[in-house]
């Protein structure tokens, strides 16, 4: 709740209900009969002549106008999907390392790790132990994972980070 006003601050209350009032008046009074808003669909005014004469026959008509580019579909009955000229295909990715016991250590610390934590929490037989060696294996996987980033970056390597 707001705290009270110090009097002589601003308008009361009384003066606020009255002009919300006149507000409302004006905004119905400026509206159709039904309320503000005017009814739908407006109706047709007095000079417009009206239409004469059966609705056209046939199928409708093109809208080909100048904007239109050659080849593009007017309708979603005459598209076509373009054809595929030239698309990118990336080149098949390195191997995994064979001989790199550093990279598998990492891969199954980060891997075996938390697989034997949640197992742990799940399957009761295992209970506390395994939970044990999936948080050193987590851990392990980790600190392999930091130690394997180069010890120093200089400026002008030539390696910004970004592999396109």
């Amino acid at each position: 709740m707001s705290s009270p006003r110090p009097p002589g601050e601003g308008p009361d209350d009384a003066e606020v209900d009255r002009a919300f009032a006149q507000i409302v008046a004006g905004l119905r009074s400026e509206g159709s009969a039904t309320g503000v808003n005017p009814p739908w669909p407006p109706e047709a005014p007095a000079n417009r002549p009206a239409p004469q004469g059966p609705p056209p026959q046939g199928p409708p008509p093109q809208h080909l106008g100048p904007g239109t580019p050659e080849g593009m579909a007017t309708d979603h009955r005459s598209y076509e999907p373009p054809e595929e000229d030239d698309h990118f295909v990336p080149p098949p990715p390195p191997p995994l390392p064979a001989g790199d016991l550093h990279f598998w250590g990492i891969v199954v610390g980060l891997v075996l790790g938390p697989a034997l934590v949640v197992l742990s929490a799940v399957v009761p037989a295992l209970g506390a132990p395994w939970a044990f060696v999936g948080a050193v294996l987590a851990v392990g996987g980790f600190v392999l994972l930091v130690l394997r980033q180069p010890r120093r970056r200089g400026l002008g390597d030539g390696d910004d980070g970004a592999r396109v």
